[in-house]
């Protein structure tokens, strides 16, 4: 188990854990049910690889994006999901994240997040019960259309929930994040949009308007 300190700049220091075998899988999920309990909002996000992708014709180069990476933020703490087909703890790691998905009294908050509800579905068998597009939510709070097209930093730094943030390198397209040489610089990038979701899932979930929940 791959453990970080994030510093975060709200001055909050943020537990990081990238999680790799079948006893960091329990302690972690273990972790997340603590905070939740407390709080029940939990930031969601994705990471995307590109694999190659069969093809007929043997000079294409055809590859294909998929969810390499689930992402979950607390106030505390940041967990880090591998989704390793080749892992030996991969099918017990979706046997727990499926649980910890359905659990009905987590609101899981994300920006733009409806198409990585499809890619869980379709290639992990993945369901979450209850999550909140907060691209959704702040358009319908605040009455800015123009909103739901920010990214989680640009929305994080408008609500002023989270000041100073970098834009995101777009050199973490082409990160293999199923890699076990992660360092620290691509581990706080990861962890940045998660936390954003959540200090804005926090701000806009004061009034708690449920008709955004899905």
């Amino acid at each position: 188990m791959d453990t970080f300190l994030i510093p975060m700049t709200d001055g909050n220091d943020l537990s990081t854990t990238l999680v790799t075998g079948k006893d960091d899988i329990d302690l972690s999920f273990n972790l997340l049910f603590g905070d939740a309990a407390g709080d029940k909002v939990v930031g969601f996000d994705t990471e995307y690889s590109l694999e190659p992708k069969f093809s007929r014709d043997l000079d294409a180069h055809v590859v294909d994006k998929r969810i390499a990476l689930v992402k979950l933020c607390t106030k505390h703490r940041c967990i880090l999901f591998r989704l390793d087909r080749d892992n030996v703890d991969y099918v017990h790691l979706l046997k727990k994240l499926s649980a910890l998905l359905a659990n009905k009294d987590i609101v899981f908050v994300g920006v733009r997040k409806r198409d990585d509800l499809v890619k869980l579905r379709n290639e992990y068998g993945l369901e979450i019960s209850n999550l909140v597009e907060l691209s959704e939510l702040v358009v319908g709070v605040l009455g800015e259309p123009a909103l739901g097209t920010y990214g989680a930093r640009d929305l994080a730094s408008y609500l002023d929930v989270l000041r100073h943030l970098q834009p995101r390198n777009s050199i973490l397209s082409l990160i293999n994040w199923l890699d076990n040489s992660l360092n620290r610089q691509q581990v706080m990038c990861a962890v940045t949009d998660t936390y954003a979701a959540y200090k804005i899932g926090k701000k806009l979930l004061e009034d708690r308007p449920r008709k955004y929940i899905y």
